[in-house]
């Protein structure tokens, strides 16, 4: 009755994309899964369920979000054990999904071990188990199909990178399929069985081209053009390992199939592309670009060296007493400039001498920006792995161990200390095979002894404590810097509020760094505070790593759970330090190495924006171990993604 009455796939209106990628899953398994992301009310979970009726007798089995190992992965067969004292494995979910689809909503939710272990279970096809003294194994081959929703959360880099296919939805601005998205619904509510049948005969018709499809991909012939073709769009993606190669091929295999097509054309390969590609490509870092043109660079002397083996002409040698000597000399002569006219600038908007006024007093050589709130930035992504610590504390951020009484019962272990959270379940599946011994010489039911009692192991979600350390000097005003800057910080706050996060902020500018604001969770008083902040004068950067290490310093002391994440705003010219015959860059390079050994977790937003770049803010990203982002990039490509693996650093 529950499938009769099901919403038809052939029913849901647009999301062409969305519903040729689910085609493509059911379809081949070796496509990877897929991951369908979206905001609510764009018909995912509609989607996912409706396939029921386009792939029977297969079923969809959905994974709980607050599923167990035991319930997942299986575990002891406790009646067994207690009336027979014997050790029999009880089969979870992972035994009912094999041949067929496993669906997790909001997959983003569920548990990242358990995520990565249900992913090794699929590429190995079988599920090992070796635990509670049983050692058992049965076949588990399944295709994964999940959504998610990416304002709620996100999934590292790592995860993502095991779906084979990703799809990011959004609702219909059509107007004419608005309209028929809400005629649809309200016949389908008003009489569904009725509704169901008006689209029986499209449901039957794409059924058996599914079937008709899984049998003819096998036979469809991967040319080793099209193997050329994977390799060369993965390359230009930038995509890291070969998983992207044998997905890109397999979807365009299925994509031929869908076809009826026993070859794989070049548009299948784009098609495929939309598909495999989209969660895969990364932007070049500095280091492939620098390999990718000393490549160019290879080639092009090869080919002028099989050119003059053609002609019996040499290639022209290179000069190194004129060329090489003036193109340094020029190189010297432009950063020297840009250093002097740096400075200059610096000291025409700072001529108050030992006068230090207050940073949110400016004077009439200030500039304050407003905050660009018009560039739409994605949220700020903070990945951590879970602590080996208990912390204690509240949020919505990070995954950490707890010893409360409080959040996501996740495991259970052998009780180090004293026994404060007993893990029934685990502890009666530790003493059920003695049971049949134990009863000859009492008369209880369970007799429980005190090697097996098992603790609980809890999880719960704390916030972060993120301190901002903005360079307001005067170079930060050139090119509406300080708005882009500003911007970039006011929707870390959103996020930051969202997630329950406290966060403070330094700012340094003339001669020496101020506290903005105390860490506080008042995300008001920050972007106030941001709001206000005005630009001129000096880069006194090591003093405000120095005064960023003292607040922390004072911090940790209060709060011994704290985890703080630094987030240092900067082009990187530092040019003012309290004595006046000490190196600014040095010294600010010294701050850096302390952040470093105190282990504290950082990001640096490169903003030097200039023609010559002298590239300081990144190499005091390496001293500290920070994660380093440019700014102009980051806008360019619409992404914001400040803190990802937090705990890799």
């Amino acid at each position: 009755m529950l499938m009769q009455n099901m919403y038809p796939f052939t029913a849901i209106v647009g999301q062409k994309q969305m519903k040729k990628a689910m085609l493509v899953a059911l379809t081949n398994p070796k496509t990877g899964g897929l991951l369908i992301g979206g905001q609510k009310g764009t018909a995912k979970t509609t989607l996912v369920r409706s396939c029921r009726k386009l792939i029977y007798p297969q079923q969809i089995i959905d994974l709980p979000l607050n599923a167990t190992e035991d319930m997942l992965f299986g575990s002891i067969d406790i009646e067994a054990a207690v009336n027979e004292g014997v050790r029999r494995f009880n089969a979870g979910l992972l035994s009912r999904v094999d041949n067929n689809i496993m669906y997790i909503d909001e997959v983003n939710l569920l548990q990242r071990r358990l995520l990565t272990t249900v992913f090794d279970v699929m590429e190995l096809g079988t599920n090992k188990i070796e635990r509670d003294g049983i050692s058992y194994e049965h076949k588990a081959e399944f295709t994964i199909v999940a959504t998610m929703n990416p304002e709620e959360n996100t999934l590292p880099a790592t995860l993502l990178d095991r779906f084979g296919m990703y799809v990011d939805v959004e609702s219909e601005m059509d107007l004419s399929n608005r309209v028929a998205i809400i005629n649809r619904e309200m016949a389908f509510e008003k009489n569904s069985g009725r509704f169901c049948k008006k689209y029986a005969g499209k449901t039957v018709e794409l059924a058996a081209k599914i079937s008709n499809a899984r049998h003819l991909v096998k036979l469809v012939h991967i040319s080793d053009t099209m193997i050329q073709l994977a390799a060369q769009m993965c390359a230009k993606a930038f995509c890291r390992g070969h998983r992207a190669e044998f997905y890109l091929l397999e979807t365009a295999r299925t994509l031929a199939a869908l076809d009826n097509r026993s070859y794989i054309l070049p548009g299948d390969m784009d098609e495929a592309a939309v598909f495999v590609l989209v969660h895969r490509t990364n932007t070049p870092s500095q280091e492939d670009n620098e390999a990718q043109n000393e490549s160019n660079q290879t080639d092009n002397n090869v080919d002028e060296e099989q050119a003059s083996e053609r002609t019996g002409q040499q290639p022209p040698a290179d000069n190194e007493n004129s060329d090489g000597d003036n193109k340094d000399g020029q190189a010297c002569s432009d950063d020297g400039n840009a250093k002097d006219e740096n400075e200059n600038t610096n000291k025409s908007d700072n001529d108050d001498g030992n006068q230090q006024p207050n940073m949110n007093s400016p004077t009439a050589d200030d500039k304050i920006t407003d905050i660009d709130k018009n560039s739409s930035v994605p949220h700020m992504k903070v990945e951590k792995k879970i602590d080996r610590f208990n912390r204690h504390g509240t949020g919505k951020r990070t995954i950490t161990k707890t010893d409360l009484k409080q959040g996501r019962y996740v495991r259970a272990e052998i009780p180090k200390n004293d026994i404060t959270d007993i893990a029934i379940d685990a502890t009666i599946r530790a003493a059920a095979p003695y049971q049949k011994v134990r009863r000859k010489n009492s008369k209880c039911a369970l007799k429980i002894k005190e090697e097996d009692i098992r603790q609980k192991v809890r999880e719960k979600r704390i916030g972060s404590t993120f301190l901002f350390i903005v360079d307001a000097s005067g170079s930060m005003g050139a090119y509406e810097r300080m708005r882009a800057v500003k911007g970039a910080i006011f929707y870390m706050l959103q996020e930051a509020y969202q997630k329950r996060d406290r966060v403070g902020m330094i700012a340094f500018r003339r001669q020496q760094a101020e506290v903005l604001l105390p860490i506080t969770r008042s995300v008001d008083l920050a972007q106030k505070c941001l709001q206000e902040l005005p630009t001129g004068g000096k880069t006194p950067l090591a003093d405000g790593l120095a005064k960023a290490l003292q607040i922390l310093s004072v911090q940790a002391k209060k709060d011994m759970d704290m985890e703080p994440i630094v987030i240092l705003v900067t082009d990187g010219r530092a040019n003012a330090v309290e004595k006046n015959d000490a190196d600014p860059i040095g010294m600010a390079m010294h701050m850096a190495e302390q952040i470093q050994q105190r282990h504290i977790a950082s990001v640096v937003i490169d903003t030097e924006a200039d023609f010559i770049k002298l590239g300081i803010a990144r190499d005091i990203a390496d001293v500290m171990g920070a994660l380093y982002y440019n700014l102009d990039g980051l806008k360019k490509e619409n992404i914001i993604k400040i803190v990802q693996n937090i705990s890799n650093l």
